[in-house]
């Protein structure tokens, strides 16, 4: 078996384990109690209103899925959270500029997102949220 299957299956096996964790399940109940943000799951202040609420840091921010692949360098594509694809796509020779833009753009929110994704970057090829603010959704090409 080579190398990359054997990554397809410890990615399974990840999936696998964060499905039957109950550490989804409890952020799950907290953020419909209103207590933590539904987006970077940061503690909301009280009082607590029920349903799912963002905090003041992710309601100015711009939700956006960057995607990469492995393809004669790093080739990384963004998308909005209405799926329409911005203008900006990069190709960038290493994995480390990768692990920057996602610590930039405030998507490694907990341990979850970080194992995923650094074993999305072993793999070849995966996704992950970012939350941009005005002038990084710009600098891909956004419009306000």
């Amino acid at each position: 078996m080579n190398e990359r299957a054997i990554k397809f299956f410890l990615n399974q096996s990840l999936v696998y384990a964060r499905s039957i964790s109950d550490e989804p399940v409890v952020a799950s109940r907290k953020m419909r109690a209103g207590q933590i943000c539904r987006s970077c799951k940061s503690p909301l202040a009280p009082p607590h209103a029920h349903g799912a609420k963002l905090c003041g840091l992710c309601a100015k921010s711009h939700l956006v899925y960057m995607y990469f692949r492995e393809c004669h360098g790093w080739h990384c594509g963004f998308r909005t959270e209405s799926r329409k694809k911005l203008p900006k796509d990069f190709t960038f020779r290493t994995a480390a500029t990768i692990r920057e833009l996602a610590k930039r753009g405030r998507g490694l929110v907990d341990t979850w997102d970080r194992d995923g994704f650094e074993l999305s970057l072993e793999m070849g090829k995966g996704g992950i949220w970012l939350r941009l603010s005005d002038d990084q959704y710009r600098a891909l090409g956004g419009v306000l």
